[in-house]
């Protein structure tokens, strides 16, 4: 029987996960976990198989250090990422790692199976899509030939967001001014580092203002 622990700060989803697997003969969701530190502890006192990681846990930098973590301290557990992040960068940050394989989470049932399967025999799994992403290394990851990034497309939101940023704002005043939940303010966040191709705040206003997305 393969061990599987969800990571993922989404409950719903996580359930909807753990409903699709519940049918197998040979998987079994063993621990669901809600936060980072839930997670590590659980690590720590029950061994696992596959870890099913959202890489936004909550936020991007989160899920990458979870996954060195649990890759450094546990060989023999395999991290699958399981997210919603389908930029090139990001993917091969998430291999560099550690994580096994990588996954969309509108993949099919089919494909999460055969995820859980063929990283808990030490091999590596990317579906189509994601192979596809890897070899055309879309355009959020691309460079001019003077070395610089290429501008990014914006949601209206993340541009508001930005924006908001760019003025201090903590993330719950950001989520009081647009009338949308703070999780909503961190997941806008996390695709704005990523779409810039930055670490932090700081960074990121830096990188917009030089770009001429916000003043």
């Amino acid at each position: 029987m393969i061990r599987v622990l969800i990571a993922d700060d989404h409950n719903v989803f996580v359930e909807g996960i753990a409903s699709l697997i519940s049918g197998s003969s040979d998987i079994k969701v063993t621990e669901r976990c809600y936060t980072v530190q839930s997670a590590v502890e659980r690590l720590s006192e029950e061994a696992v198989d596959v870890v099913l990681l959202d890489i936004s846990f909550p936020q991007i930098e989160d899920g990458l250090n979870l996954c060195d973590h649990i890759t450094r301290n546990y060989p023999k557990t395999k991290v699958v990422a399981l997210t919603m992040h389908d930029d090139a960068s990001l993917i091969k940050r998430v291999v560099k790692k550690g994580a096994k394989g990588y996954l969309l989470k509108n993949t099919t049932k089919t494909e999460l199976l055969q995820a859980i399967q063929t990283v808990h025999h030490e091999k590596q799994y990317f579906n189509e899509t994601i192979t596809h992403i890897l070899l055309n290394d879309g355009p959020k990851t691309r460079k001019s030939a003077a070395g610089v990034g290429v501008k990014p497309n914006l949601t209206p939101r993340e541009t508001e967001v930005l924006t908001l940023m760019s003025q201090g704002l903590t993330t719950q005043q950001m989520a009081t001014q647009l009338f949308v939940s703070a999780k909503a303010v961190e997941f806008h966040r996390s695709s704005l580092l990523m779409k810039f191709g930055v670490p932090n705040t700081a960074l990121l206003i830096k990188t917009a203002m030089e770009m001429q997305y916000i003043d």
